[in-house]
């Protein structure tokens, strides 16, 4: 793997492949990634993101992944423009013998979505575009029988997602191990749709115009569309927690946002039923997984492990679920 460690070695990357930047170039490791290396190379002619996959991720325990996920992320990239045109960047390059890829960069301006969520500022209307972005994914790539096979891998999600969260947090709570397992098994079973598998607000940036655009589709994959609007309510639920005084506002999101969705998902889309049923170990892994969000305090942590453990075991429909998660916020 030929590892992009100096701005010689990101512009050999991009005259490989057509890409001709003025010198010196101007190279900007990004923040926020666990799993990639992600730089942002501005020139006079240019302004585009490099984006390398990590084999070993960067989190205190040892976590490896297939660094050939990164092909699965450019493919995602240039489908993701088919179906829902200007709603991520644009895929320009893929280079496999770095592992690395090469798109368009966001408008100057942007920031992820989680800023401002963390800083209690809630905009509807951004939960809106998230849930009519993320329908409108499902249903589209739900007409496409090609992307089931050009998808059907789903290595990445097994190693990223199930047995990380599900299963590490199905060994942390033994007692409810059978219930987790069961909804480890929905999602490795099969699939309808296109799956984004990481809808996070860190992955969603918000232009200075307003749109939203949906970026880091490494662990994409021919699943089951509720993993994605779980996932991405379940950061809102979390967010509750950080700022009880804004509860009220992050349920309304989740609404809008599920609102939005179902308007547009039709019969490919997440039904709320196993929404619910995959959102509540969700909400646990997200204390006691392998990948805990950091900005819970001890308290806060307990609290949402205490709730969390009695939605997996009671399995509520989706409303009352919520109504639970974010009274308990309040308090």
């Amino acid at each position: 793997m030929n590892q992009l460690e100096t701005d010689t070695d990101v512009a050999r990357l991009l005259r490989r492949h057509g890409i001709e930047p003025a010198v010196p170039l101007d190279v900007e490791e990004l923040s926020g990634g666990i799993s990639c290396r992600v730089l942002r190379v501005r020139t006079e002619d240019s302004d585009v993101v490099v984006k390398q996959a990590l084999p070993r991720l960067r989190v205190a325990e040892v976590w490896q992944a297939d660094v050939t996920r990164a092909g699965t992320e450019a493919r995602f990239g240039v489908v993701m423009t088919e179906l829902v045109p200007g709603a991520s960047p644009r895929v320009l390059a893929t280079d496999a013998d770095a592992h690395a890829f090469v798109m368009t960069a966001a408008p100057a301006g942007s920031a992820p979505w989680k800023e401002a969520l963390l800083a209690g500022v809630v905009d509807l209307d951004i939960a809106r575009r998230v849930g009519d972005l993320l329908g409108r994914l499902h249903a589209r790539a739900a007409e496409r029988p090609d992307l089931a096979e050009a998808f059907a891998d789903t290595s990445n999600f097994r190693t990223l997602r199930l047995e990380p969260y599900l299963g590490v947090t199905a060994a942390a709570h033994p007692d409810l191990a059978d219930r987790i397992a069961e909804v480890s098994a929905i999602l490795a079973d099969g699939g309808r749709t296109l799956v984004h598998g990481d809808v996070s607000p860190k992955n969603l940036l918000v232009t200075p115009a307003d749109d939203a655009l949906l970026i880091d589709h490494e662990v994409a994959h021919w699943g089951q569309p509720e993993f994605d609007t779980a996932f991405v309510v379940n950061h809102l639920c979390l967010k509750a927690f950080v700022g009880p005084t804004h509860a009220g506002e992050y349920q309304r999101a989740a609404r809008m946002l599920l609102e939005a969705y179902t308007a547009v998902a039709g019969s490919a889309g997440a039904t709320p039923q196993r929404t619910a049923l995959i959102l509540a170990p969700l909400l646990l892994a997200r204390i006691d997984g392998r990948s805990p969000v950091e900005y819970l305090d001890e308290e806060q942590r307990r609290t949402v492990r205490q709730l969390a453990c009695r939605l997996v075991a009671d399995r509520p429909g989706l409303d009352e679920l919520l109504e639970r998660i974010f009274a308990e916020a309040r308090r």
